[in-house]
């Protein structure tokens, strides 16, 4: 049997299901350590008995038991980086990748020293702050969780990708010490009462739930920010579509001087608050 055989034969069994034909494509192609060059030259190649028995194995767990694909290969792609995902981590989504965009873009634009400090407050597997260690060397990170699983996993990552960063086991600010340039967080933001997807209830709660309406964590990190903020500083947040509006007021609340620019998602949808301290945003060159 071939790979493009054994892709149809997968396709036909997920068919009557609400499973995803890309996630069915990525835990072939991963399984077959092949770059997605390589797994469509070879798609004719004959696979043999032992793989095609591991990836109708894994299959079935995607399909009945709602294993996420990342979980089952062990890892997730994030900004072109294999991050190490377990049940103690999100598995990282696209629209974080924009918020490190963001950063990226405008960091050099803000900021004059050689060093910026940054803060990943809530780090998960780490994405987002070694992303920001790996991408550009001018940033100093510091990477904290309350989870000390999730900080298991993040060191996993900084080890594995050889990433440099400061790793704190914190309750938000509890335990960090100093003042940083940027602070950036993608802390929990789902309503506790909103139904989420079969495969998103295998992640960990406290990294989904973020209160009632799912703002907790913004007003919490806002109302606590400023000891540890420079003069000249700046917060990135992802957020969810529907709580803008609440988080501009607590920005505006706390930190009533700053210069506050939101920005939409690739869908268009509202996902994005920027916080600039003693300086402007530009929102033209977004």
């Amino acid at each position: 049997m071939t790979y493009e055989k054994l892709l149809k034969q997968a396709y036909k069994k997920i068919k009557n299901s609400d499973k995803e034909e890309e996630a069915v494509k990525l835990l072939l192609m991963e399984l077959s350590q092949q770059n997605p060059h390589e797994f469509y030259l070879n798609l004719k190649t004959d696979v043999d008995e032992t793989f095609k028995i591991e990836f109708l194995t894994k299959l079935d767990l995607y399909i009945e038991q709602d294993i996420p694909v990342q979980h089952l290969i062990g890892y997730s792609y994030f900004y072109g980086h294999p991050f190490i995902v377990n049940n103690d981590v999100l598995i990282p989504r696209s629209e974080t990748e924009q918020l490190v965009e963001h950063v990226l873009y405008y960091f050099d634009r803000y900021f004059s020293p050689d060093k910026v400090r940054v803060l990943d407050l809530g780090t998960g597997s780490g994405c987002i702050g070694l992303t920001l260690a790996l991408e550009e060397e001018k940033l100093e990170v510091t990477i904290s969780d309350i989870s000390e699983q999730a900080l298991k996993v993040a060191t996993d990552n900084k080890v594995k990708l050889n990433a440099k960063a400061h790793v704190i086991l914190s309750d938000l600010f509890e335990n960090i010490e100093g003042k940083f340039d940027l602070i950036i967080s993608n802390p929990p933001y789902i309503p506790d009462e909103e139904i989420i997807q079969v495969e998103v209830k295998k992640e960990p709660k406290v990294a989904l739930y973020g209160g009632q309406l799912g703002i907790d964590f913004y007003e919490k990190i806002l109302q606590q920010a400023k000891p540890y903020l420079n003069e000249k500083a700046l917060i990135a947040f992802e957020h969810g579509y529907q709580q803008k509006s609440q988080i501009y007021k607590f920005a505006k609340t706390n930190f009533p001087e700053a210069f506050i620019l939101q920005l939409k998602d690739l869908s268009g949808k509202d996902r994005f608050t920027l916080i600039g301290l003693g300086g402007v945003l530009e929102h033209e060159n977004w």
